[in-house]
Parts: C-alpha cells; sequence; structure tokens
C-alpha cells in the first residue's frame, strides 16, 4: 500500500513540473496609446480616424494578433461583448524594422517597428463610450490590454458629400450613446434651419436621415466657366451630451456641357457654359427650323425639366438624373425666322436661359426615293418680301449626268412676307444616291441653304402584263448609282450582274416563254458589297404578272356556264314545290363555278377539286330533274353526262388540256339548258 502512494505522489510531482515548462499561449503585457511610455495620454477618437498601438512592452506567445474594443480593461476576451476591429496581423510584422502597409476595404494600416497604426472604422457601429483595445493572440483568458481606454464620441456625415440642388442625401449619425437624441439643421450656424429635432439613434447609437438637398438655385454665369459648388453646412447635435458635430454637401451650380446643331459647342474639362450665355455670337451655335438641338447640361434640378423656345413653344422634356443633375436629350427647332432665338430650360426652381443662331434652311418632303418623286421643299428664314421689294428663291439640282456634273434648274418661287416659301418639284432623271438640292435667294446677300435628297433604284417592265408565249420583255432600271455593281434576281435566283450608266439606268431584255408559270413573280436588285458578293444590300423589287392564253379561254367558258346558270335561277322564281330543291342545287352549282373561275385565273393545276365539286353537284341536279318529270329523260340525262365529264375531267386534272376542260363545259352547259327545259314543261303541266 506504501509503495502504491510513493508512486501516485511521484506522478503528480513529475506534471507540476512539466506544466511549468510548456508555455502558455498568451500575449502578456500593456499595450500603449499613441505613446512609447506609460502612462499613455488620454485619447478621443471619432469612428473612421485612426489610433496608434505601441507593443514594445508585451510579449507574445502566439504568431498572429487580433484586435478588439472592449468596454472593460480585464486581460480577458468576451466573444460575445468584445467587437473584433481591423484585419490579422502577423508578430512578425509587427516586430520588424520596417513599415508595412496593410489594406482592408477601404481601410489602411501601417504595421511595423511595434506599432500599429489604423482606422477604427465606421462599420463598427458601436455606441460612443469608454473603450480599451485588447490583442488577441491564441487564448482568450490572457491577453495585452490598453493601459488606459480611448473615448470614442459621436460622428457626423453627409452622404454623398456634392451633387446638385435637390438631390437625395443621408444625415448619418456614429456613435451616439445608445438610443439618444440627435438636433438636426443646416446653415452657417447650428439650428439656423431646422431640419428634425430629437430624432433617435438606435441601440448602437447610429442613425439615418434621408432628405433632399437644399436647392441653391445657383447657375454658372453666362459664357465658359469652370465648375463651381457652393458648400451647404449640416449639424447635428446630441441630445445627452450637446456634441455638436457638422458635415459638409457641396451644391454644384448648373450649366451646359455641349450643344450641337448645324454647329457645335462644346465645354473644356471641367467647365459648362453658364447661365444667359449667346450662343448666337461666340461660341457659335447654328440650327435649321425642324433640325435637330442636342442639349447637355450638368448639375441641374433632378428630375423633370421643361425647355421652351422664345419664351412660348414648348419643345419638350428632359429628365435630369439624380447623382449629377446630367441630361443629354434632343429637341426640334420650331418654325422661326432667322437670327437670333432664346431657349429657357426650366427645372421647377429656377429657370436657365441661353440663345442660338437660326440660319436658312431648306427641309425637302419626302427626302427620298426614286426618279419622278414628286418632292415639297419648303423654305424657311430666308429675306422676307416685303409690299415693295419682292425677292425669288430658285431651287438647283447638283448634277444629272454623273459624266458631265452641272447644276440642274430645278424652279423658281416666291419667298413670303414671313421669310417662307412652299414649292414641288419632280426628281430629274439622274444617277441614284445622295443629291444636294440648293435654294438660292436673289436678296442682296445671296441667302441660301441645301438639303439633302437620296435617289433610290426603280424598275418598269415593258409591257408590264404579258403571257407566257415568246412575249419579249424589256426591263428598265432608274436611280442605280454611276458604276456600281448590281445583282438583279428573278424569281429570287441569281441571274444578272448589271451596272448603272451616267444617268442611273440599265436596260435588259428577256423572253417570256412556256417556262414561265402563269400567276405573279418578283424581280430584285440587290447592290454588291464586296468583290466576293456575299453581303448583299437590298435596293428594290417589282412584283409583274404573267398571263396564260388556255387560262384566259377557259375562264371565259366558265363566264359563259355562269350566265347560263343565272338565267335559270331567273326561271325558277315562280315554280310549284315540285321542284322547290331545284334552286338551292343551282346555288351550290353556281358557287362551285365561282371557285373553279377563280382558281382558273391563278392556276390551272388546282381545278381539280372545283370540277369534283360540280359533278358533285350536277349529279344531284340531273336526280332533281328526274323526279320532276318522266317526259324530261333528256335532260336527267344530259346533265348525268355532264357531272361523268367533270369526273373524268377532274380525273386527269394532273396532266389536263384545254380541250378537256372545254369539253366538261360544254357538256354542263348541256345540263343545264336540258334543267330549263324540265322546267318549261312543268310550267305546262301545272298550267
Amino acid at each position: 500500500m506504501q509503495k502504491k502512494v510513493s508512486i501516485l505522489l511521484a506522478a503528480l510531482i513529475t506534471l507540476s513540473i512539466l506544466a511549468v515548462c510548456v508555455p502558455v499561449k498568451a500575449s502578456l503585457g500593456n499595450i500603449n496609446v499613441n505613446s512609447k511610455t506609460a502612462p499613455s495620454p488620454a485619447t478621443t477618437i471619432r469612428l473612421g480616424e485612426n489610433v496608434s498601438l505601441y507593443f514594445g512592452t508585451v510579449i507574445w506567445s502566439g504568431g498572429t494578433i487580433d484586435l478588439y474594443l472592449s468596454t472593460n480593461g480585464y486581460a480577458a476576451l468576451n466573444y460575445t461583448t468584445d467587437i473584433k476591429y481591423g484585419p490579422t496581423f502577423k508578430v512578425s510584422d509587427l516586430k520588424t524594422s520596417a513599415k508595412k502597409e496593410i489594406t482592408s476595404g477601404e481601410l489602411k494600416y501601417t504595421i511595423g517597428y511595434n506599432w500599429i497604426n489604423g482606422t477604427v472604422a465606421k462599420a463598427l457601429e458601436v455606441p460612443g463610450g469608454d473603450y480599451y483595445i485588447k490583442a488577441f493572440d491564441g487564448i482568450t483568458s490572457a491577453v495585452a490590454v490598453t493601459d488606459n481606454y480611448i473615448t470614442i464620441k459621436a460622428t457626423f456625415v453627409v452622404e454623398p458629400t456634392f451633387g446638385p440642388g435637390q438631390a437625395s442625401i443621408k444625415l448619418i449619425g456614429y456613435a451616439l450613446p445608445a438610443n439618444d437624441y440627435a438636433n438636426l439643421s443646416y446653415g452657417s450656424t447650428p439650428g439656423a434651419n431646422k431640419i428634425k429635432d430629437l430624432y433617435q439613434a438606435d441601440s448602437k447609437g447610429k442613425f439615418t436621415y434621408s432628405m433632399l438637398a437644399p436647392d441653391l438655385k445657383a447657375d454658372l454665369p453666362a459664357g465658359e466657366q469652370v465648375e463651381i459648388a457652393d458648400t451647404i453646412w449640416f449639424w447635428m447635435t446630441v441630445n445627452s451630451t450637446a456634441q455638436t458635430e457638422n458635415a459638409s454637401f457641396s451644391e454644384y451650380r448648373r450649366g451646359l456641357k455641349q450643344l450641337k446643331a448645324d454647329t457645335v459647342a462644346t465645354a473644356g474639362d471641367k467647365k459648362l457654359f453658364g447661365n444667359y450665355t449667346d450662343f448666337s455670337v461666340s461660341p457659335l451655335v447654328n440650327v435649321k427650323v425642324l433640325g435637330d438641338l442636342i442639349i447637355v447640361g450638368k448639375w441641374f434640378h433632378p428630375g423633370t425639366l421643361n425647355v421652351v423656345w422664345d419664351k412660348t413653344t414648348i419643345m419638350g422634356t428632359a429628365t435630369a438624373n439624380a447623382t449629377h443633375g446630367w441630361f443629354n436629350s434632343t429637341f426640334t427647332v420650331p418654325i422661326s425666322y432667322k437670327g437670333k432665338h432664346n431657349v429657357t430650360i426650366d427645372d421647377g426652381k429656377t429657370l436657365f436661359l441661353f440663345y442660338v443662331n437660326v440660319i436658312p434652311t431648306l427641309v425637302l418632303k419626302p427626302d427620298e426615293g426614286p426618279v419622278e418623286t414628286t418632292v415639297t421643299a419648303y423654305g424657311y428664314g430666308f429675306t422676307k418680301s416685303t409690299t415693295t421689294t419682292t425677292y425669288n428663291a430658285t431651287l438647283w439640282w447638283d448634277y444629272v449626268d454623273a459624266c458631265e456634273r452641272e447644276l440642274y434648274n430645278l424652279t423658281k418661287t416666291k419667298v413670303g412676307t414671313n421669310g417662307q416659301f412652299t414649292v414641288q418639284f419632280v426628281v430629274p432623271h439622274t444617277v441614284g444616291g445622295e443629291h444636294t438640292v440648293n435654294a438660292t435667294e436673289d436678296d442682296p446677300a445671296k441667302t441660301w441653304a441645301s438639303d439633302i435628297f437620296t435617289v433610290k433604284a426603280s424598275l418598269i417592265l415593258s409591257p408590264s402584263t404579258f403571257y407566257n408565249n415568246g412575249t419579249m420583255v424589256t426591263v428598265n432600271g432608274t436611280g442605280l448609282a454611276y458604276q456600281k455593281v448590281y445583282d438583279l434576281n428573278l424569281d429570287n435566283h441569281k441571274d444578272f450582274l448589271v451596272t448603272g450608266n451616267c444617268v442611273g439606268d440599265v436596260t435588259l431584255k428577256f423572253v417570256a416563254a412556256a417556262g414561265f408559270q402563269p400567276g405573279v413573280h418578283v424581280m430584285t436588285v440587290y447592290a454588291v458589297t464586296n468583290s466576293s458578293g456575299l453581303n448583299p444590300s437590298y435596293e428594290t423589287h417589282l412584283l409583274f404578272t404573267v398571263n396564260s392564253l388556255e387560262r384566259d379561254v377557259l375562264v371565259d367558258k366558265l363566264d359563259e356556264a355562269l350566265d347560263n346558270l343565272d338565267e335559270i335561277k331567273e326561271s325558277l322564281g315562280d315554280l310549284t314545290d315540285l321542284v322547290a330543291d331545284e334552286s338551292t342545287h343551282l346555288d351550290s352549282v353556281k358557287a362551285a363555278l365561282l371557285a373553279a373561275i377563280e382558281t382558273a385565273r391563278g392556276d390551272i393545276s388546282a381545278l381539280a377539286q372545283q370540277l369534283a365539286d360540280i359533278e358533285t353537284q350536277a349529279t344531284t341536279a340531273a336526280q332533281q330533274a328526274s323526279s320532276a318529270a318522266a317526259s324530261s329523260s333528256t335532260a336527267a340525262t344530259n346533265a348525268s353526262d355532264a357531272a361523268v365529264a367533270a369526273k373524268g375531267a377532274q380525273s386527269t386534272a394532273s396532266g389536263i388540256s384545254i380541250a378537256v376542260y372545254g369539253a366538261v363545259i360544254l357538256s354542263l352547259i348541256a345540263a343545264l339548258a336540258s334543267i330549263v327545259a324540265v322546267i318549261t314543261l312543268q310550267r305546262k303541266v301545272a298550267g
């Protein structure tokens, strides 16, 4: 027994010795704040500001360091109440004799020479108060801690920090005492313009108040100016501590970045054109009546802007965005006299005005089409005729012949007392593509304006309709570009390569023989865009109809049968009940004939089904005629023969000739004549 006790005591002694020899993984000692020597001075910061920590007297057992904020100064870590901040640092980086920059998101830290300097982030969202900083390197029950606390006081910011008047902004408070209140205002001093009193923070000392920035209604002065912002100061006063903080918002002044019409004015880098800038002088912006005016503005009140011409005519609206008050919109210049005009931008808060110069304008409607298109020319902004002096404008086409380019006189017209005119002309026989039409006035200044008309390709067939019996057909193309290669397709098959001559014409011929099926065909023109013939560009097309002599003869015979049927229908009008059903069956025969006629006019080969219908109706008619009177057996026989003929024609429809169709029609006419005889006989019996 004594031997066992001795062994147990020896084991306990050995374990106690081993416990002393195994190192405890912990950090020991105090951290100094903003100082190498103790005691550390009192330190007050705001969230988002830096604090410097000196670890020269700390003993490390781990290889990494995490920093925590704690409301107590005990050398122990509580994961529940203590709050980690910053990245994980290396002890080796801390103890080295060099500085190392570490970035964590938008936060930056410097480590080395036993110092760590970095930001206590706003993202921590802790209430204001006194906090110790602890360094954890492995054991929560033994951590290094600052010898003095730091005081975190309330922070106040505006987000975003710049923008246009009435931009959407947020006033944000951090690190207020938990659940405390703040008084918010703006102006040169706290309380100058009240926003909100006693606005409550949450349990972490944070609040967010959303609002629109006040609009100072400021704009840049006339001319090209450097972008300028006015500062608006916002104020926060903490209710329990009376701490007062401010934050600024830079509100930029309205201006124009660019005007673009017939000429362009663009402000330089970080510059804008101010209110009342005169673009009719310098920088010059010429605009055309009914032309586009592009306006690009910046720092305007976010939302809808109304744009007005000469303070009376609404040009339209634009929308300025929320972040920069930016808009880029296109407007149409109203009908106006030439010279200086003003444009006003009304953003609901203030008016911004500038001037532009209207120049003489020629507008062509339409502005594209084939040769011989009738065009209406509208002239605006010309020198006005008076009661004593009349001015005229002459319209000129740039050239007709691409080989001998000379001006072509289109027409001449009087300019009205309002400086406007309207006149029509016909596009001359010329090459395809863009052509300049110029209107020149005979006033002393020789006022002029021009516009572009695009001549498009067109096709004409002569004759326009024809038979597939060897007719010679001529294709005339106009409005083709000079020496440009075109692919002329017939029924979507590549057939001919052609080029336009000096006046944009091309002519070719083809023979319409039996190979042309009766019906509608298409001829299409494609411009060849490269040497390989790939990626053709569509220019124009023409639909035309090929007729058939056989089809026309057949249609004539069917029309004849239809006429006879109408006569029979008329004679049935006053018959007795004995033949009352005959009228209904004749209607069916008539409907079948009409369908056959329509089919014959389009495609002979499709007549088979219609003839089958006629056969059925003719058979029924024969049966009715037979029952009407025994003495009318001839009529029934003839009607039956017609049915047989129709059936025979239908059965051979795939290779049927005009002779067979003629026989069917003649048989049908004979049957109808027999029915008339029956009707006549019945009338006599009834009499």
